[in-house]
């Protein structure tokens, strides 16, 4: 029985130490400070995790680079380095807002699975990178998709805050749209539009009409009193009775 018990132990903790998690579980083993200076996550051969995570932050300590690399594997830091093979150099404008990583590596694997399966391909792995394109621009996540030969089969370009996907080269179709990213609101489930009571549940509240005014009024009032000149030379009305004395 304990024999049964130990092995039973030693494969939990071999299970345990093979899994990579998520890209965002990877940054735990940051440091508070670290967490802000955040420039790139990258991760190789995802299938569909990868086994490592290199997450490469803005070190102004590291004056030749300005960068330090922190590897994550199997549960725990494996690395910690002043140089890595996804940058020469950064500077702190490099470094991502922590409110613009909200999209995690597992969404993008299911992604992906999506647009293989509607361009009639199997991705058999993944290569995941996070960064800045430019100094004003937003974090992106570039999912490069492979088969089981490693052959590319397509890229997603995927804002890292809104999770839509703003490129897909190499995949001509596209999957439907995933409704939490989208625009409908948290929890909405796209619906047939012929179906208004579901419909209406997805909608937004209308906008309020603008009252019109009404037409004016055609003056009614009593013809306008003559003018002296026009009275003074304007022959009387035999018709109507002279005023009294």
């Amino acid at each position: 029985m304990r024999s049964t018990s130990a092995c039973l132990s030693l494969l939990l903790l071999a299970i345990d130490t093979s899994v990579a998690g998520t890209a965002l579980e990877a940054l735990k083993f940051l440091s508070p400070e670290q967490l802000q200076r955040v420039a790139i996550i990258a991760g190789r051969d995802g299938t569909p995790e990868p086994e490592r995570w290199h997450i490469v932050v803005y070190d102004p300590a590291s004056k030749d680079t300005g960068l330090r690399e922190i590897v994550v594997a199997g549960g725990k830091k494996v690395a910690d380095r002043p140089v890595s093979q996804f940058a020469e150099k950064l500077s702190a404008i490099d470094a991502l807002s922590p409110d613009a990583l909200k999209i995690d590596s597992d969404k993008l694997e299911k992604l992906a699975m999506k647009y293989g399966s509607v361009n009639s391909t199997t991705v058999s792995a993944m290569h995941f990178d996070l960064r800045k394109t430019g100094p004003e621009s937003g974090a992106l996540w570039t999912v490069t998709c492979l088969d089981s030969s490693g052959t590319e089969l397509g890229k997603l370009i995927v804002s890292a805050t809104k999770g839509n996907v703003l490129l897909h080269p190499g995949f001509v179709a596209e999957p439907e749209p995933d409704p939490l990213v989208d625009g409908l609101r948290p929890g909405a489930k796209p619906v047939d539009p012929a179906d208004p009571d579901k419909a209406r549940e997805n909608r937004r509240a209308p906008t309020p009409y603008l009252r019109q005014r009404p037409p004016p009024t055609p003056f009614t009032g009593a013809t306008p009193k003559p003018g002296f000149l026009q009275r003074l030379f304007t022959p009387p009305d035999k018709t109507k009775p002279a005023p009294p004395r």
